[in-house]
């Protein structure tokens, strides 16, 4: 009996993956589409960190917060049905082509390697708060902190914040996992964190792993957790913007303004 249970949990997490998959896959397009109409004549998604315009076989559903981390939940919260792995990560849809690099493959599963490379050990130790005794926090737990922070608010606020020149720098620095990109703000290369809250299996941050702070100018705090980190954004992504031309005479002058609003 105990085995069949299993099996029947087993395949509820299955087809719920399956759902959640299909779900955001629909949901990126949508949002896609409101920046690359383009977009609406194929079957093509933006992948957030390199831009490639890929097909949906090339994409998987990516747990943010890495499947390592989650096993450090109390189990109280693992137990809980209504705090699944799914909602305790956070979701996205990510790459897992290939990565070539003038014909040379560099990464043969495309962003998942990388990440479990370079970023899902550095993120575990950091909510396990090993990272955080002395000497043992380097540049690549920051930057790995700060990764995981831009493809979290790529999940929750869509593609303005790829495609924002603020998003450029985050998705060149996604891809120098030891070094700081010249650009990033001294702000930006520091990480605040500590030991894991105590929580009951119904508190709000295993529901919500990530909280977002805007502060002017220009940067957003995204705890996770344990920690947060300073991530530059060029724009509040919460704010209407135009998609679409302003035609407006000059002052003074008979004719049309052709300048766009969005950069």
């Amino acid at each position: 009996m105990r085995i069949f249970d299993l099996k029947l949990e087993r395949l509820m997490s299955e087809v719920m993956t399956a759902s959640i998959r299909d779900q955001l896959w629909h949901r990126m397009r949508q949002d896609l589409m409101k920046f690359v109409p383009e977009v609406s004549g194929n079957q093509l998604l933006m992948y957030c960190a390199c831009g490639r315009f890929l097909p949906q076989e090339f994409f998987d559903l990516d747990h943010l917060i890495p499947q390592q981390a989650l096993k450090n939940d109390p189990n109280a919260v693992r137990t809980n049905p209504a705090r699944p792995a799914n909602t305790r990560a956070g979701n996205l849809r990510l790459c897992k082509k290939p990565l070539r690099v003038k014909g040379d493959v560099v990464y043969g599963n495309g962003r998942n390697s990388r990440k479990g490379r370079f970023y899902d050990k550095a993120i575990s130790r950091l909510i396990s708060a090993t990272a955080f005794q002395a000497k043992n926090c380097t540049d690549v737990h920051i930057i790995a902190a700060l990764s995981l922070a831009y493809l979290a608010m790529v999940a929750e606020f869509g593609y303005v914040v790829a495609l924002m020149r603020s998003g450029l720098l985050m998705r060149e620095q996604f891809f120098r996992p030891a070094k700081f990109r010249p650009a990033l703000p001294l702000r930006s290369q520091m990480l605040l964190g500590g030991s894991m809250p105590v929580t009951s299996p119904d508190a709000p941050m295993w529901a919500r792993p990530f909280s977002f702070g805007f502060e002017r100018p220009g940067a957003c705090t995204v705890a996770a957790r344990n920690f947060g980190v300073l991530v530059p954004i060029s724009r509040d992504p919460r704010e209407p913007i135009a998609t679409h031309l302003r035609i407006a005479p000059a002052r003074y002058k008979l004719r049309p303004d052709f300048r766009t609003v969005f950069d």
